[in-house]
């Protein structure tokens, strides 16, 4: 028999599964991650089904948080456990158990993002199922710098033209996404894992949703490339969640004018701060964003788990 059993948190249970979570950090740290936890528990970001703790004979000895998102995929906060000899089953166990119950909630392919410094946290993640793929770059603009107040509202090539998503347009819109993922660089281990409506449901949950921050770029007429904006209040502005350009329209200025299209829209609104987030290999991209004024603010891991088929019971 098991020394331990992983299960569901109960409400007694998630003031010690929020303490283990964040034991590694400053007393002052962690209790600002745990009321932090406690309110996204009350709102309803996170799910209390889906903070699984390990309960041994004396209490809890381990836990972890599973969290599905809009559009087939989720995000894991790795194991914390205490240390012992059976830290390693129990973290084990943990990523088992929230692979199966991400599973079960229709997730496709799931994540956890980690600062460079948190390599550890990564190992029973990738003993079940996860896989290192890439570093992501963060990066900030101040709206109002010399930097990016220096590029022009108007884009300067005459046969683009921006079309803001509707219905009208929405067949055209989505085609163009997604053939702007052929050949990407940002993060192409997504690429056919989900379904066009759930790439949609993805990018309509990132931020306060508005249909008017999402732009078609059409050159002469044809579909050239797709701007994607959203508001992000806990980032403290606008954030660039997708910029893409189909193969055909590439190296000819276009990725620069929807990046340019962003400036001006972020500063048009009276927002201060635009973010994005970029591939660490996707060096193109970092070069166009750098040119621009965006600097990287911080820099996170990540690690992809890809879930196929039904769940066993």
């Amino acid at each position: 028999m098991s020394p331990f059993t992983v299960r569901p948190a109960r409400a007694d249970d998630l003031m010690p599964a929020f303490r283990l979570m964040f034991q590694r950090h400053s007393v002052e740290e962690r209790e600002a991650r745990i009321a932090n936890a406690l309110y996204l528990l009350t709102c309803g970001e996170l799910e209390q089904e889906g903070v699984l703790v390990a309960a041994g004979a004396k209490g809890l000895v381990g836990a972890l948080v599973g969290v599905p998102l809009r559009g087939a995929s989720g995000l894991v906060w790795p194991p914390q456990t205490l240390a012992g000899r059976r830290q390693r089953q129990v973290e084990d166990a943990l990523v088992q158990q929230a692979n199966y119950w991400l599973r079960q909630r229709g997730t496709k392919v799931v994540q956890a993002l980690l600062a460079p410094d948190e390599g550890r946290l990564a190992d029973p993640l990738l003993r079940n199922g996860f896989v290192r793929v890439t570093s992501l770059r963060y990066m900030g603009l101040a709206v109002g710098s010399r930097s990016a107040a220096a590029e022009p509202i108007v884009p300067v090539m005459p046969d683009l033209t921006f079309v803001s998503y509707d219905e009208g347009v929405a067949s055209r819109f989505e085609q163009t996404l997604l053939r702007s993922y052929e050949n990407t660089l940002d993060c192409p281990e997504l690429n056919g894992v989900r379904h066009l409506h759930e790439i949609m449901e993805g990018h309509k949950a990132q931020g306060l949703h508005d249909p008017g921050h999402w732009w078609l770029a059409e050159e002469s007429g044809q579909p050239a490339g797709v701007l994607l904006m959203a508001d992000v209040p806990d980032l403290g502005g606008w954030d660039l969640s997708y910029l893409g350009v189909v193969p055909e329209a590439r190296g000819r200025g276009i990725g620069r004018a929807l990046a340019r299209k962003a400036i001006a829209e972020t500063r048009a609104a009276g927002v201060e701060r635009l973010t994005l987030a970029v591939d660490g290999r996707n060096h193109p991209a970092l070069h166009l964003y750098a040119s621009l004024g965006f600097e990287v603010t911080e820099e996170r891991e990540v690690y992809l788990a890809f879930y196929a088929g039904e769940p066993k019971a």
